[in-house]
Formats: structure tokens, sequence, C-alpha cells
């Protein structure tokens, strides 16, 4: 609440100035910017207004519920409404801590009773009946206390150093505030710490120890940041404000106000607001320039309107007056230092009115009013001794509770050394407990450690076996495949020409016969020395693997190289080969096993196309890659056919249109040397209309 830091509302004492006149259009335009900080402050009151509606929209629409009075939501929702909104109106915050009162009791609900004697203690301290809330703050604490409530503690530990602020009981109230932090600081409770920080910084204000005022501030506002409390920055913001403006500091106290107003005005915090436009009035105050203190002084009038605590308006009421004065503007001077006057007298207040008297005299002063200006000097002079004899017991009091305060600082460091040493022993007790640990959890980790060596030993040892199970299954499956492949491709052709020439030989058959021979010997020859390249081909990619040497290659070249290799077989079954690949078409890939993949290809749809068909080879642009193609008119394959040629664990093999027969070897090694490439190989067929094989490769750079 705003009355926790009104006692760091600071004096600016009223400077000698050299006034000066102003033309009549000046002020009349300086009267309409006035007007138009009224009308902008309706605004900000308005939204105000309507959170404080809201609350109470809810307590109405509770109300309205059967047994409303023993529910401890809507004794919560009192205690809220009078400690956020209670200054708007002393009656109704007496009406609300009496109900929340007799309900809690009524329930037996301590929380409730708790926050009942703390708004109802607000109500007496803004009512100047110090005492009085003095005891219902300490009964407020005991009941917090009994239900150890860490929040509500705080709330009535910082209500009661409040209580011993206004009794000028500074000892007291700091005991409170230190007590307050260590709660807060064992609770972690950033919150209310950082509420601690400021609220104490009233006591070493009073006592003008503005470096340590500076000091609790600045931790408040580092908790503030790390929490995000945005309403507590600007609060923190303020009092960094008052603090410089009584340290004479007044660059800085224009750069915090100006800060905390911005975000107060965001939040609309009505309380604070009024409090920041007063601090911003005295800074221009300070400077001499009287019409915008006035501006600043009057948006802070405006929000007074709608709190009734009264007596915060003698500072206000003074400041009016002062740039008034400093402003020539003497009627209004006159206005706003009488009801100064008269507030300062009716609370019985003796703080400002020694400067409330000295403005009143200057104004007669400079009116010529001398009469009127003497009989305000003496009233001045009457109330000195006053005000110094209230002072010089302020100054023992300010005196007795630094030493006081010495004196439990001492203690409480006598406290915490305690604490500390009993904390070390803990401490070296759970070292030498954590050490014992770490030893054994060492040599469990370190017997893991071995054990999982072992294991990844074994289980390296078990993959290699299985690897090599797996290399020796595979080279004996291609053993197997080479010689069956000998045994049943080779070994037949091989055995006819050993026949043939044994009967030349004998003499069985003329030379004659033998060169009629010749020509199906030579066809025999071919295919025996194909099936000889794709054996070796494949064995040796079986074996060893293969190695691929990419390289900028013209496809266009191998497949004419491959078509003119091939043209006697195509030239036997009048096939027509044609080849419709772009002479642009570059491949990065290895030349060799290109020509190898295309002249099975073609050889393939050379083997299964009937006389008088067609070979057309081809690309396709496929952005970044090229698709090659060989289609041929031939037989087609079936669907069985599809399934098995690309299969590694099996051969398969047809006869051609000429009985022409093959080891099975020349798709597997097509598919092998397309991905060994970074391409991929598919076919599409039809029976009795023909194949398409395609297989991709990347383009050249």
């Amino acid at each position: 609440m705003f009355v926790i830091f009104v006692v760091q509302i600071l004096l600016i004492y009223f400077k000698h100035v050299n006034l000066f006149t102003m033309k009549h259009l000046k002020i009349l335009y300086f009267k309409l910017l006035i007007c138009a900080f009224y009308l902008l402050n309706i605004g900000i009151m308005n939204a105000q207004n309507v959170k404080k509606d809201s609350l109470q929209k809810k307590i109405q629409e509770f109300k309205l519920k059967p047994n409303f009075q023993k529910d401890t939501t809507y004794i919560n929702m009192l205690y809220h409404y009078g400690k956020d909104f209670g200054y708007y109106n002393l009656d109704s915050l007496l009406l609300l801590a009496n109900e929340s009162l007799k309900l809690s009791k009524e329930i037996n609900y301590t929380k409730g009773e708790s926050q009942g004697l703390i708004i109802l203690g607000n109500y007496y301290a803004d009512n100047s009946k110090k005492e009085k809330a003095l005891e219902l703050f300490i009964e407020a604490l005991s009941k917090a206390e009994e239900i150890n409530d860490i929040k509500l503690i705080l709330r009535a530990k910082s209500s009661l150093a409040i209580g011993y602020t206004y009794l000028e009981d500074y000892t007291e109230a700091l005991k409170q505030y230190y007590k307050s932090i260590e709660i807060a600081k064992e609770n972690n409770e950033d919150a209310w710490l950082s509420s601690m920080y400021i609220s104490i910084t009233v006591i070493y204000s009073i006592q003008k120890e503005y470096k340590e005022c500076i000091y609790f501030l600045t931790k408040s506002m580092e908790l503030n940041k790390k929490i995000g409390n945005e309403r507590m920055t600007a609060i923190t913001l303020t009092n960094l404000t008052s603090t410089y403006i009584n340290d004479n500091n007044i660059e800085k106290a224009s750069k915090t106000i100006d800060e905390a107003i911005q975000i107060l005005e965001k939040l609309q915090i009505d309380d604070w607001l009024t409090f920041a436009y007063e601090l911003k009035g005295n800074i221009y105050l300070a400077k001499e320039d009287y019409k915008s203190a006035l501006i600043w002084f009057k948006k802070s009038e405006v929000k007074y309107e709608h709190i009734a605590i009264e007596r915060y308006k003698i500072p206000l009421y003074n400041g009016i007056a002062k740039a008034h004065l400093g402003l020539k503007e003497y009627k209004q001077t006159e206005k706003y230092a009488l009801n100064a006057l008269a507030l300062s007298k009716k609370f019985e207040s003796l703080d400002q009115r020694d400067d409330i008297l000295k403005t009143l005299y200057l104004l007669k002063k400079n009116t010529n009013k001398t009469a009127k200006a003497l009989i305000y000097l003496e009233e001045l002079k009457a109330i000195s001794d006053s005000i110094n004899i209230k002072n010089n017991k302020k100054e023992l009091r300010i005196l007795k509770s630094k030493f006081a305060f010495e004196q439990e600082k001492e203690k409480y460091l006598l406290e915490n050394e305690k604490k500390i040493a009993q904390q070390k022993i803990y401490f070296y007790v759970a070292l030498i407990i954590i050490i014992a640990f770490s030893m054994i959890i060492f040599i469990l980790k370190k017997n893991n450690k071995t054990k999982e060596k072992l294991n990844k030993k074994l289980t390296h040892k078990t993959e290699e076996l299985k690897k090599n199970e797996t290399f020796l299954k595979n080279a004996n499956d291609t053993k197997s495949k080479l010689f069956s492949i000998i045994a049943h491709d080779l070994k037949g052709p091989i055995n006819s020409f050993k026949g043939i020439f044994e009967l030349l030989e004998l003499g069985q058959i003329n030379t004659e016969e033998f060169m009629n021979l010749a020509p199906k010997l030579g066809e025999n020859m071919n295919g025996i020395s194909f099936t000889l390249n794709n054996l070796l081909t494949w064995g040796q990619t079986q074996v060893n693997g293969i190695v691929t040497n990419p390289e900028n290659i013209d496809v266009n070249k191998i497949a004419t190289q491959n078509k003119n290799l091939l043209s006697k077989i195509a030239e036997q079954k009048s096939i027509t080969v044609i080849n419709n690949i772009s002479t642009s078409s570059f491949a990065l890939a290895d030349k060799d096993q290109v020509s190898i993949l295309m002249r099975n290809l073609m050889s393939n749809a050379l083997k299964f196309t009937p006389k008088n068909g067609t070979i057309t080879i081809g690309t396709t642009d496929n952005n970044d890659c090229w698709e090659i193609y060989i289609k041929d008119t031939g037989i087609g394959l079936s669907n069985e056919a599809l399934s098995k040629i690309f299969k590694t664990n099996e051969t398969f093999t047809t006869y051609g249109t000429n009985n022409e027969k093959g080891t099975g070897l020349g798709l597997l090694l097509c598919k092998e040397m397309a991905e060994n490439n970074n391409g991929k190989i598919r076919v599409e067929s039809t029976l009795n209309k023909g194949t398409c094989f395609y297989f991709t490769l990347p383009k050249a750079i």
C-alpha cells in the first residue's frame, strides 16, 4: 500500500529566485496544457476503476451463493479488496475489516482473522491512531505464526515495521525488517524479499543513510529482473528517485522517475502514480522550472481526488503553492498554501509546516502585504522551537536506533557464525560420505568398464565370425555358381570344338566340310568369349569387390562402340539398331563399367529380338541425371521372369530367338554396375511386344 512509503516523501526546500513576469498569452497556453493533462488522467483512472469494479462485482456475485459467509474464498476476496483499494475510502476499509474478522471468527478461520487484523490496522494507521494500529499488527502476526503461513507472516511483519516507524521506534522497525529479510531468503520468497529491501530504506532514508538506501534498492532491482515483476520494478524506481532527490542528484532522479512512470501508467497503479507524479513535480521545482512542476503536481492532484487519506496531500499542496509562487500566480499560491496549512493543523503534523508558513510569508511579502507577512513570520518563529525539539528528539532516537541496531547486528552475526560452523561440520561429514560413495562408485564403474570391454571384444569377435561365415558362404556360393557355369555353359561349346578338330585330324571330315562349319564355330566362339568376359567380371565383383573410377564420359560414344562391336550379330538377324543418344549426354561414371552394362543390355536385346526387329538406344534428361534406355521389339518377359531377373540368390536364364543361351549373370552384373555408379536399373516388358531396360547415371560435372 501507498502508506508503506509515504514517510519517504522528502522536503525540497524553497530557494530564493528572481521571479519574472509572463505575458497573458503564455499564461493562457499554460492553463490549456494543464487541462489536457486532466483529460489524459481521466482515461487512466477509468481503467483502474474497471479493475476495482470487477472485484466488487465478483464479491456481489459471490453473495448470491448459499452460506457464502462460511466460504473462505469470500473472506479472502474481502481482504484483497481492502488491501488493494481500501485507500479510496477509509469507511469502506473499516467495514471490510470488521466483516472479514467477524466471518473468520465464526468459522475459526485463523488466516482470515490475521488478514482482517492487518487491514483494520491499516485503517487505524491511516487515521493517525498509531498505538491501536500497532496492537492489531502484533495480533495479526501472532495469528499468522500460529498457522505458519509464510506470506502472511511477512505481510504482518511488514505492517508491524510500519507501525513502529510511525511511532519513531526505528530500532524495532529495523529488527522486523531484518527478520523478514531472513525469513524471505530461507523460504525463497523473492517477491517478498524485494519488497522488504524497499521497505527497509524508509528507516535509512530517515537517518539520511542514502548509500544504504541505494544499496538495498539496487538489490531489489536485481530480484525484480530475476522474477520479472514489473510492479515491484516501478516501485523500486520510484523509491530510488526519492533517494536521489534527497541526495541532491537531480540528474539520476529524472532518469529513474521517467522509467517508473512509464511502467506505472502501463500497469495503471494509481496510488504509486500519485507519488511518482509528485516526485516528478519536485524535480522540476528543484530545477526552478515552475510550469513543468505545476503540470506534474496537477496530475498528482487528479489522482488524489480518488484517495481518501488526506494527510498525504500536505506536501503536494505545498509543492503546488511553490510552483504558483514561482509563476507569480499569487491567488492560486494562497489557496494551496492555506489548504496545506489547514491539513497540517488538522492532523497535528509539524512536518513541512515551517515550509508552508515560509511560502505564505513570501507570498505576502511579494504582494506588499507586510502586516500579514509579519503574522506568518511570527507563527513560523513560534513553531520553530517545537520543530527543533522534535527534530532533536528524532535525532536522539536515530542515534539510539543505530546503537541498538549495531548490537542487534553483532548478535545476528554471532548467530550466523554458529550456524556456519555447524554447517561446516555437516559439510565435512557429507563430504566424507560423498568421497566414500565416490570410491565405491569408481570401483564399480571400473569393474563395469572392464566387463564392457570384454563384452565388446566378445561381441566384436562374434560379429567377425558372422562376417567370415557370410563371406565364406558367399564365396562358396560364388565358387559353386562359377563351376556350374563352367561345367554347363563353357564345357559344352569347348567339347564341340574339340570334337570337330579331332574329326578333322582323323580325316573323317574334309577341309571343305570344316569350312562350312566355320561360321557356326565363330558364333560359338563369340558366345564363349562374351560369357567368359561376364564370368570373370562378375567373379571379381563377388570375391574381391570392384573398384569404381568415375570420370566424365561420353555416353553416346560408348553406345556407338558397343553397337559396332555387336553389329555382326545384328546383321545376321537383320535387326536394326538405332542410336538416339544425344551427343551432349555426358555422365560422371566408370567408363569400363558403363560399357559392360550397355553391352550386356544390347546383347540381351539382340538375343531376344526376332529377325527384322528393331532396337532403340536413347536418353532422357532427368534434371541431375541421365536415364538411358535400350528398347527392343522382342519376345518380352513373363511376370515370373520379371520377378527373378535381378535377384542375387538365384540365376535366371532363357533361350534367345535363335536358341542363344546365356549364363544368367549378365543382368546381375548390370545391376551391380549401375549401383556402383550411383544409379538405378529397372525394366518394363510386355509379352510378344518387347522389353525396355532403363538405367540412370549422374550428369557430368
